[in-house]
This record gives C-alpha cells, structure tokens and sequence, in this order.
C-alpha cells in the first residue's frame, strides 16, 4: 500500500502583528521528499509513529512536503498558495496512491482564508478521489465542518502537554491499513460546541482535562467505536470557528457515532464552568518563592508563548525580577537578535550594555537597558530529551546567557518555546539548581518540567497569548459563545 504524508502546517495567532511569510515557513521545518523521511525517522513525532506502523504494516511511505511555521501572526495568503500549489504537484506526481496522511495543525488562518486547512483537504480530496484521506490535528485545532467533510478520518492529539503525536501517528497508519483492507468503513460525526477555553484549563496533566481525558479513552474502547478526538481549539484565532469540537467515528455505524458524539458533547458542555482557573501576578509569585525552601519555582509566562504566536522578546517580568532583586533567577527565553551579536561582539566574561527584548511591539513590555556579564555563548542547537518531540533538533539560534545580579537572562536568535530543560542545561544551567525560572510557556514545559518543579505558577502578563479571554477584541468569533458570555444554551446535535 502506497501512502502519501506531507504538512502544511501553522497555528495563527489573529491577535499578533507579525505577518507570516513564506520565509517563516522556509526556515522553520521545511522539508521535500525523503528528506521527510530522514527528519522524522526515530522520532517522537506525528510523522515518525507513522513511519514505524509502515515499516510493521509494509506500507510504503510516499512523502510529499512538510512545512511549519513556528506560530505567528496571520499567514501572507500568496505564501500558503505557493505551498499548496507545491504540495499538490507532489501529490500530482506522486503516481496510483492508497491512501493520503496530512499531519496539518488546524489553526492555519491567511488574510483570505479562516480555514486554510479546510481548503487544503477539499483540494487533496478533488486530486485523489475516493482514495483514503487521514487527517492528524493539534488538540489546538479550530475543526471545521469542511475539514470534517473533506476527510475520511480526522484523530486529534488526545494530550496537552502533546506527548501523545507518536501514537497519534501509529494510530493513522493502522486506521489506513484497516480501510484499505475492508475491516474498517469509518462513519464520522462533527460537532461543534458553543464553548472557548483557555491554555491552562486545557492541560491534561490535571482536573478537569484529566477526567475528560479517561471519559475520551473510554468511549473509544465502546464496540464500534474506531477512534474520537476532543478538540479543545486555539482560542487565539479571531474567526468563526474558534473553540471545542469533538469527531468521533464509527466502524460503518453513522447513528452509533451520532449518538456518542451528542453524548460526549453534553457530557463537555455540562462541565464547562470548570475550565476556570486563577492566574498570579508576578510580585504574588515572587513572594511565593521567598516563603519556601523549594526549588525551582517556575513561572508560566503564556502570554509571550511563542508556541501560540507571542513574540518571545516580553520584558514584563524580568522587569520584576529586577525590581525585586530577585536571585538564583532564570529568563527563558528572550529572542533578541540584536543582543545576542553585542554579546558575541563583547566576548564571554566581559560586561556588556544591553537594550533588551520589548522589539516586536508594545504589548509584551519595554525594553530593558541594562548592564550584564555574558555568561555563555553557543550555538544553540540541541537534541530534545523530553517527553514531546523526543530526538528531535532544537534550534535557538546563536544564544548567550547575560548575568544580571542574580538573573541570568537565555538570549536567542530564534523564537523558542522552552518545553524541554535541555533549553536550559544546553548552556550550562541546571534547572533543578535555580530558585525562580520564568518559561515563555504556556503549558508544554510541564510534560518535562513537572517532575522537578516545586511549584508551578500561571503568571498573569499582558500579551497575545493570555489566557485572560476577555482580554480580545474579538470581531469574527461566532457569537454567542462561553464563557464570553455565560448565558449561551447548546442544543445536541
């Protein structure tokens, strides 16, 4: 069985100002033909637990063009059109195929387009017919009807932290292999929930998403029942389409995958008021760390989480940090390209002025002047040992550690969300040594962080990314929605 895999991938923060290019996409993850295959083999990835069920299955891998953007701001349309008129000639050329896996993300917007996955789907689908089209999606994907229509099975990333896209990966590759030999004629059904949720409300490391998550596995364990996805989407996405949904597909059955796809929607809806939480200001969580002996403290900064759009350059709290004095302190990270090459140019253990971060826009905080000694220089480059994208290559870019007092500050190059303590340890620094770590994360850095932190806080900065929900200007969500406004009714079905 010949089976094509390719991405076009990119999670649109609507509420960034920067414009996302075909350069972003060309130095992100960017790869043709085999070099898929090389980027993706022994890896903990989406792609990667595809390649090991081919290789158990014999189905031969037909790779196409995996493109990802790190998240940004809205995508330039004549980028995503390159891209697909890209994909879709590989595709052309790719000779008599049995089937399709488009491991997208699902919150790609354009300037034209609030669903470009949709209309990447549909076109794969008027190319290959009624060939088998499998689609994987991030729990972050703002699932449309389109998507739903266009695609045979659609199997969403069951976790958050996302340590589950090998599996998700393995999975598509059996349900590919099941279709293609007639033991499974998947029936599946969409809804769509009046209902937005926040990133710290969506962690399936604790309550409730711990709870949804065994009722999710359950259903799937229920005869007939080949897969279901919970969506919890990417509220960040000013269109129609933002928020829950849920797919869940049958064996051939349409009126069994109606009837539990209405039934795990209620069962969402009914517990909507829980995906509530408190965030802390960063002088409460200074004050938290000063009152134990444990460490590290870790401090949440999702608004500047460039792993949903932040600029990754925010200043608010090393701001504080400094204010307070604060010591045994880490800033992780701050992109800063211009202060990583005065860095360079002042040399390793020499002082050095610095205007730092705040250079994106003036959402996320000032610049801060100030005066440090450079710590570290590398490369940037690492191998992930974390639970999410394990073996894979993280890139930082040129970086350099700036001590200031107690702080030291991880300057890169790149936009970086640092979800794996190899950010860290890669330039020397042991996180279970520090008192307070600052992470532009959101909830990520808890698959491989949680096992050494004392304590974990959400802190609450101004950004793009805040979970503060009320904080957007929202034009084109559907309307009315919860918890925006809390009076809103779901009818199933």
């Amino acid at each position: 069985m010949r089976i094509a895999v390719g991405c076009i991938g990119h999670e649109t923060n609507t509420f960034s100002p920067v414009t996302t290019t075909i350069d972003n996409f060309k130095k992100g993850s960017y790869h043709r033909g085999d070099e898929i295959i090389d980027a993706f083999r022994g890896t903990r990835t989406i792609t990667g637990g595809f390649l090991d069920v081919a290789e158990q299955l014999s189905l031969q891998p037909v790779p196409l063009l995996w493109a990802f953007a790190t998240p940004s701001g809205t995508v330039e349309h004549a980028a995503y059109e390159v891209l697909k008129a890209e994909f879709l000639t590989l595709l052309q050329n790719a000779g008599k195929l049995d089937g399709v896996l488009l491991d997208l993300h699902g919150a790609m917007v354009t300037d034209e387009l609030e669903d470009a996955e949709g209309d990447l789907i549909k076109a794969v689908r008027e190319m290959v017919g009624e060939t088998w089209i499998v689609t994987t999606l991030d729990l972050h994907a703002n699932i449309t009807a389109k998507m739903a229509r266009y695609s045979d099975v659609i199997i969403g990333f069951d976790t958050y932290p996302h340590v589950d896209c090998y599996e998700r990966g393995f999975e598509a590759g059996q349900l590919l292999f099941g279709m293609n030999n007639g033991k499974i004629q998947p029936t599946m059904v969409y809804r769509q929930l009046p209902l937005l949720t926040a990133p710290p409300a969506q962690c399936t490391m604790k309550p409730p998403m711990t709870d949804v998550l065994k009722a999710l596995h359950a259903l799937e364990t229920e005869r007939g029942v080949v897969t279901a996805t919970l969506s919890m989407g990417f509220p960040f996405a000013d269109i129609t389409d933002a928020g829950v949904s849920i797919l869940v597909t049958a064996n051939g059955d349409m009126a069994l995958a109606e009837d539990y796809a209405d039934q795990f929607a209620s069962h969402i809806w009914e517990m909507r008021e829980q995906f509530t939480f408190n965030l802390h200001t960063v002088e409460s969580a200074i004050e938290i760390a000063s009152q134990t002996d444990g460490r590290p403290i870790i401090l949440a900064d999702g608004a500047d989480n460039p792993g949903g759009g932040g600029p990754c350059d925010g200043t608010t709290i090393l701001q504080k940090f400094m204010e307070a004095d604060v010591q045994d302190a880490v800033i992780a990270v701050i992109a800063d390209p211009e202060s990583v090459a005065q860095a360079v140019e002042a040399g390793v253990g020499n002082r050095v002025q610095l205007n730092v971060g705040g250079k994106t826009d003036t959402q996320h905080g000032a610049p801060i002047a100030l005066t440090g000694h450079v710590k570290t220089l590398c490369d940037g480059r690492f191998i992930l040992k974390g639970p999410m994208g394990r073996g894979t290559l993280g890139q930082m870019g040129t970086t350099a550690v700036i001590q200031v007092g107690g702080i030291e500050i991880i300057l890169t190059e790149r936009r970086i969300q640092p979800y794996d303590a190899e950010v860290l340890r890669s330039v020397g620094i042991e996180p279970q040594a520090r008192k307070l770590i600052a992470l532009k994360s959101a909830v990520h850095f808890r698959a491989d962080d949680t096992p050494i932190a004392h304590r974990i806080l959400d802190v609450d900065t101004p950004g793009v990314h805040s979970p503060n929900l009320f904080s957007y200007d929202y034009q084109k969500l559907r309307s009315p929605i919860y918890p925006l406004d809390s009076t809103v009714t779901y009818k199933v079905g």
